[in-house]
């Protein structure tokens, strides 16, 4: 009995110390679809080209300003060259005489230089301008003060022997409205359309400007600011090519520079 008793005690301990172990976790099952991935992503990543530096973007040429109809802006300055034929013409002496005479780029000028009395110096832009437009320049007279500088527009651009001239003359200290037209050699060919006295001073140290204004009929010639006179005239109504013009007297050898010619339409 004693013996059978010690048996059961033996098993009761046994079956507890076997309960009492924790059971050991499951062993996750890997995904198979994720480590694929995984080492797929790895090898994109160790062969992918290294990124090109960011390029500069090169910033936009500048839009050329397009000037209207019946304007031109041009400075004798540092830019501009002559003999140019394609904008400029070769000087015209309108009087017909062999005279010596030389028209070049000077000091940021564009200047007349008269060895001879008498020489009537005309240089034309080559484009044509509409038939109303505002011409102007200016321009610096040497010490002479003998002789006359003037613009000119609706220059026929052809045969060039018809316009309207706005003129100055110094030593009258007048201003003048021509009407030009070559018929004969042996005729004059400049009509006097309006004659005024300026109204303001002409200087002797500084520029002067001369504007010509063609509008219509209506013709009128100010200087430096000021409007002098007017006419009215039909002989001439398109338009043409506009320029400048250099008049000599007797006390030569004298000279005109020319700073600028700027047209714009008439208002």
């Amino acid at each position: 009995m004693k013996k059978i008793l010690t048996s059961l005690v033996f098993l009761a301990v046994l079956s507890t110390s076997c309960s009492t172990q924790p059971t050991p976790p499951p062993v996750p099952t890997p995904d198979l679809n994720a480590l694929v991935g995984t080492m797929m992503a790895a090898t994109l990543t160790a062969i992918a080209p290294t990124p090109a530096p960011p390029t500069e973007t090169p910033l936009p040429e500048p839009t050329p300003t397009v000037l209207p109809p019946g304007t031109l802006m041009e400075e004798f300055g540092s830019n501009f060259t002559y003999p140019n034929a394609e904008y400029w013409s070769d000087p015209m002496d309108a009087s017909l005489v062999k005279h010596n005479f030389g028209v070049s780029v000077n000091a940021d000028t564009l200047k007349y230089d008269f060895a001879d009395p008498e020489t009537y110096l005309y240089t034309f832009y080559q484009k044509e301008m509409p038939a109303d437009v505002t011409v102007e320049t200016t321009y610096n007279m040497d010490t002479t003060q003998s002789s006359e500088a003037s613009v000119v527009c609706r220059v026929d651009p052809t045969s060039r022997n018809k316009w309207y001239e706005f003129r100055v003359i110094h030593f009258e200290r007048a201003a003048v409205i021509y009407y030009f037209e070559r018929k004969d050699v042996y005729q004059n060919p400049y009509t006097r359309l309006a004659y005024a006295k300026l109204s303001v001073e002409l200087f002797r140290d500084q520029p002067n400007r001369i504007e010509g204004r063609c509008q219509g009929n209506k013709l009128t010639v100010s200087v430096n600011g000021q409007e002098i006179t007017s006419v009215e005239d039909t002989r001439l109504t398109s338009g043409g090519l506009v320029g400048m013009g250099g008049v000599s007297h007797s006390k030569v050898p004298m000279s005109i520079s020319y700073l600028n010619l700027n047209v714009h339409p008439a208002q």
